[in-house]
């Protein structure tokens, strides 16, 4: 059963797979005889929706044991590929999630607007979370709040967090990786 599980860390804009808490948490998860690997979304400096896409759909194995841990974009292509795609995964971690445009980043506008059958989303993926930071200053509380309703997943408050970057000095997660194990173990 354990060497069925994988879990797919999926980053944001501006992202690279070494950066913030991406490699910490692969370790920490790896200790614990799970399969992860964190995506390195293409061109992430300028995200384009069908490449993020396309790149989820050729570097994913999608089993009944797939977990998802996404951050800020990531969440959205996350959610964009389950739609499209229909597969079935056991649970997902969304960090800093949005279904809106985000004013002072016109580039993500391209990834917002696509119908997402919300309804089968929740089939899709049983076991869901969201993890949002009051003072996030990229994503709003308040964007996260109405992500985590569409999807029906319980929202994690964290009250000083920023937007869970390095620069936030979120180099470590425990808290995601205390509901990680919790997700995957359960």
């Amino acid at each position: 059963m354990n060497s069925k599980r994988q879990v797919y860390i999926v980053h944001g804009y501006r992202a690279k797979t070494s950066d913030h808490w991406f490699d910490w948490l692969k370790n920490k998860l790896e200790n614990d005889q799970i399969a992860v690997t964190i995506l390195a979304m293409p061109d992430s400096a300028n995200p384009q929706k069908e490449a993020w896409l396309s790149y989820l759909k050729q570097h994913t194995v999608i089993t009944p044991h797939t977990y998802f841990i996404a951050h800020s974009l990531g969440c959205v292509a996350t959610l964009l590929f389950l739609s499209r795609s229909g597969y079935q995964i056991k649970g997902a971690i969304l960090l800093s999630g949005f279904l809106r445009e985000l004013p002072e980043i016109p580039e993500l506008d391209s990834f917002i607007g696509e119908k997402i059958n919300f309804e089968n989303i929740i089939q899709q993926i049983p076991d869901r979370l969201t993890i949002a930071a009051e003072d996030d200053y990229i994503v709003p509380f308040s964007l996260t709040e109405e992500f985590a309703k569409a999807i029906q997943a319980p929202l994690l408050k964290v009250s000083q967090g920023g937007h869970f970057l390095g620069a936030d000095n979120f180099k470590e997660f425990p808290l995601l990786l205390t509901e990680a194990a919790k997700m995957i173990n359960s």
